[in-house]
């Protein structure tokens, strides 16, 4: 059962650094990647929330979603600022 959750999880943040990528090179707006990645990182969050004691995370992984979490900010807060201009 641990390997399935990891290799959810992993499938997940691909696909969201994927779109990350994407819309930082123009390629697709705020508004896409929102709904692209929007429930992808709810469901994310919720689950380390939940299982932050039975997934062991290497060094790697964390950085990873550490990296995940810090480009969503950061596209957000761009986005933002294009809006309030």
């Amino acid at each position: 059962m641990e390997f399935i959750k990891r290799k959810l999880l992993n499938e997940c943040i691909r696909f969201i650094e994927l779109c990350q990528s994407y819309v930082l090179d123009g390629r697709i707006n705020v508004e896409t990647y929102s709904s692209l990645s929007g429930i992808k990182i709810s469901f994310i969050k919720d689950m380390l929330e939940r299982e932050k004691t039975s997934i062991y995370f290497d060094r790697d992984f964390s950085r990873r979603i550490n990296e995940l979490f810090k480009k969503n900010s950061l596209i957000y807060e761009m986005s933002k600022k294009v809006i309030n201009r």
